[in-house]
């Protein structure tokens, strides 16, 4: 037997040994699919109900006052609109393992609404301190999409359209300058609402879910009542404010299966 042929042997011999310890050794490679890596993918549908809570920035993004007219060179130096609470209730249904919609009745709580204006005043600059609060109820209109599940957590993407009930409560000016003082009427509002959302939801069972994740929404504008001022002939008499706002909340909820399957 020729040399050649011994170590072309001898190679295969030892490529044969190497790959039994191999797999004596090491157990075979996980697949992408296999459920202990990607947990269950839920294919049922049906009817669900959630409850949510959440914590609320919220923000004014635009902001006009009726002042203008009365005075020159008026302007918005700082507008804010505080932080509020969130409950919400609502029911929806599973279409399938990628969609599901709901409807959700939610009341945001009394939100801190400040502004400080200046203007054009005796060849000065005179300015004025607003304070009050706004308060809304929400009915939204949600459609997600869920990305597949992982070890029992689903991430989701959603978009939500629906109206906003705005309250302005009774709002105080405060001149800095020592002249006109006064407060407004109460007034409500109704507006579109529209919101993006993105989370996450974890099976605590087979029916309930932990949802946790951030939305974005929008509630259209919040218009102030008409000032009442003191002296009652001040240029400030009859001044109404008007804001966009925008709220950034995180939110954390449950929702529960109303079937035997997977929601």
């Amino acid at each position: 037997m020729s040399k050649a042929a011994i170590i072309a042997g001898l190679a295969a011999f030892i490529a044969h040994s190497a790959q039994a310890c191999a797999a004596d050794l090491l157990p075979p490679a996980p697949s992408l699919d296999s459920p202990a890596l990607r947990g269950r993918f839920a294919s049922e549908t049906g009817a669900y109900l959630r409850a949510d809570t959440s914590y609320g920035l919220l923000r004014t993004r635009s902001a006009t006052s009726t002042f203008t007219a009365a005075v020159t060179a008026f302007q918005y130096d700082a507008t804010d609109a505080g932080r509020a609470g969130m409950v919400s209730l609502g029911a929806g249904y599973r279409f399938s393992e990628f969609m599901r919609v709901d409807l959700t009745g939610e009341y945001r709580g009394s939100a801190r609404y400040s502004a400080r204006t200046s203007y054009g005043c005796s060849g000065s600059r005179c300015s004025d301190l607003y304070s009050g609060s706004i308060q809304s109820s929400v009915l939204m209109a949600n459609v997600y999409g869920e990305l597949g599940s992982w070890f029992d957590i689903t991430p989701y993407v959603g978009f939500g359209a629906g109206l906003a009930h705005t309250t302005f409560a009774p709002m105080t000016l405060e001149a800095a300058n020592g002249h006109d003082e006064g407060q407004s009427a109460q007034a409500s509002q109704v507006r579109p609402s529209f919101a993006l959302m993105a989370g996450a939801s974890w099976d605590l069972s087979s029916k309930l879910k932990l949802e946790a994740g951030y939305r974005y929404m929008t509630l259209g504008a919040a218009r102030s009542g008409a000032i009442s001022c003191t002296p009652a002939a001040g240029l400030c008499a009859g001044q109404v404010q008007q804001t966009g706002l925008a709220a950034h909340d995180l939110r954390i909820g449950l929702r529960y299966g109303l079937t035997n399957g997977d929601l």
